[in-house]
């Protein structure tokens, strides 16, 4: 007797090996990316680095459907704390993991609507905005728990560090991505159609 498929195990089996190989290759690449460079954007927090891995995530959202890009930003994230397990990363992976499928999500999503390039540049930016509000909340009930965990005492008060450092950083990783991503999407979207 057969089990009928869920709606969910419908959705998993309608992606053909061909879409997982896509995935796989973009993961990859947003992990190669992320090893290669990491850049402090304020030297007041070091630990908040930018790196060009959300890049393949869009460009994979905006060519194959969000719930692909969303799944480049956490495989790439997984195969980034295989090669560099450290502590700290416990935590930054799945803030980063909350950060890259708010903005990879809600851009793709926009996107598949209307695909044209000035939905795809509103898409970036409601996507910037939507991880840069999400991350608010999730960043004042993390820093605390990391605190604790590391011992890290700080004199500044934590909503002012979050509004003010955190969320500027987050705009401005967003701002980065977009405008890195308009360029080389179409020929990215190109190849990820060929097979």
């Amino acid at each position: 007797m057969m089990i009928p498929a869920t709606p969910v195990r419908r959705h998993v089996l309608a992606w053909s090996l061909t879409s997982w190989v896509k995935v796989s290759l973009m993961s990859s690449l947003a992990t190669v990316l992320m090893l290669a460079l990491q850049v402090p954007l304020f030297p007041c927090a070091p630990f908040l680095t930018y790196d060009l891995s959300d890049v393949p995530a869009v460009i994979a959202g905006f060519a194959m459907g969000p719930w692909q890009g969303m799944m480049v930003v956490v495989l790439k994230n997984l195969l980034f704390l295989i090669q560099r397990p450290q502590a700290t990363e416990l935590i930054g992976i799945p803030m980063n993991i909350a950060a890259g499928v708010t903005m990879v999500g809600v851009s793709a999503s926009f996107y598949w609507h209307r695909k044209s390039r000035f939905s795809a540049l509103l898409g970036l930016l409601l996507g910037t905005l939507a991880m840069a509000t999400i991350m608010i909340p999730v960043n004042l009930l993390v820093y605390p728990f990391f605190a604790w965990v590391f011992g890290i005492q700080s004199e500044l008060d934590l909503t002012t560090f979050v509004l003010g450092t955190v969320t500027p950083f987050n705009l401005l990783k967003g701002a980065l991505t977009a405008l890195l991503t308009l360029p080389v999407y179409k020929r990215f979207s190109s190849f990820l159609k060929l097979w």
